[in-house]
């Protein structure tokens, strides 16, 4: 099979692990991808032509604001050329319905006479233009099938084309490292990895950890513009000394963190412009074998699966409640932790994502002929 994947996520090598494995089942795996970017920390980048374990890579001009991938305007004639040249059996794209790369893909698609499937992550309804809302209409009834990065955004993208063909499959897997031994500790190591900002929810976790019996320390990893804010909230319930606020870390550095915790908690919470879509933290916590507290926001519940407890929204003593159980039988975090390495090795890793949307590729070539 000849696949070509257009996304933004594929410009940075680092993402490409899914593709690395997809190329490892017999595909032709082409990611057709924006020549600027900005990475993680800020910085431009641009992407170059290569070819890496049989995964080739385009970079296509764009225009528009890089660190809004959404919102940048790819060469539509170029993208459209390459795409013809190509000559894919499917053409799957990771942007959002309502952008500009998805709908052109999707048309090409079309004019080729291949599947074309969108796989999606917005969870909410709303929250677009009326152009972006007719775009994405337009998009999906034109698309062979649709890939969601979790059930909501599915259910989201099927409500008026039921029988469209789906299938639920992250965008992007993790190669889950080595078994390391935990540092247990006598108190209970909790652990929140997050942006710092109302809907994470770490007031509710500072709450919940003021009623906690025992010995319990908190690491936060991460910054944004409640930091102060929820400071000054540690301060006036008397935790501050027993939290560490180690800011934004890259990747390596928080890898060095897990064997330190006993269980990472996400206390996020539902509003009207944001849910909880994919959970990364979640699933690289489950990998490290740490045990997950998290709500039933979004995704978590669907991530987080057996390996983990969850808890309403907002609800405090539900939260305590899960973590004294946690520091009254530290077993239970090991055995949790047992249950999310296994479960990431059957659902998130980069294999069984490669496995999962390879069979799916299939049925839609089998069905078009």
């Amino acid at each position: 099979m000849r696949a070509a994947v257009v996304s933004h996520l594929y410009a940075d090598p680092a993402n490409r692990t899914k593709l690395k494995a997809l190329a490892a089942l017999g595909v032709e795996v082409t990611a057709v991808v924006p020549e600027r970017w900005i990475s993680k920390d800020g910085v431009a980048q641009t992407a170059t032509p290569a070819n890496e374990n049989g995964v080739r890579v385009v970079p296509i001009p764009v225009r528009g604001f890089p660190a809004q991938p959404g919102l940048l305007l790819w060469n539509a004639k170029v993208l459209r050329r390459q795409l013809t040249d190509l000559k894919p059996d499917l053409l799957h794209i990771e942007e959002e319905p309502w952008t500009q790369p998805a709908a052109v893909g999707v048309r090409t698609a079309r004019r080729l006479g291949v599947p074309g499937v969108i796989a999606i992550a917005e969870s909410l309804p709303g929250g677009r233009t009326i152009g972006q809302r007719l775009r994405r209409e337009r998009t999906l009834r034109q698309a062979a099938g649709v890939v969601g990065a979790n059930s909501l955004a599915l259910a989201l993208a099927t409500r008026r084309r039921p029988t469209l063909p789906r299938a639920v499959i992250p965008p992007l897997g993790i190669t889950p490292p080595v078994g390391r031994a935990h540092e247990r500790q006598a108190e209970l190591a909790i652990g929140f990895v997050g942006r710092l900002v109302p809907e994470r929810g770490l007031d509710l976790l500072f709450r919940a950890c003021v009623n906690l019996a025992g010995k319990w320390m908190l690491t936060v990893i991460g910054t944004g513009p409640s930091q102060e804010e929820l400071e000054g909230l540690a301060q006036r319930l008397g935790i501050a000394a027993r939290i560490s606020w180690l800011g934004a870390l890259p990747r390596s550095a928080v890898d060095e963190i897990w064997p330190r915790l006993d269980c990472l908690v996400l206390p996020s919470r539902t509003t009207e412009r944001w849910v909880m879509t994919e959970g990364r933290a979640a699933i690289h916590a489950m990998a490290n074998g740490v045990a997950v507290i998290g709500t039933n926001s979004g995704a978590l519940p669907e991530i987080v699966g057996d390996a983990g407890r969850i808890v309403p929204e907002e609800d405090v003593a539900a939260l305590t409640a899960a973590l004294q159980d946690l520091y009254a039988d530290r077993s239970e975090c090991q055995r949790l932790g047992s249950v999310g390495r296994r479960r990431v090795q059957e659902e998130f890793s980069d294999a069984a994502i490669a496995r999962k949307t390879l069979a799916f590729w299939r049925t839609l070539t089998a069905a078009s002929g």
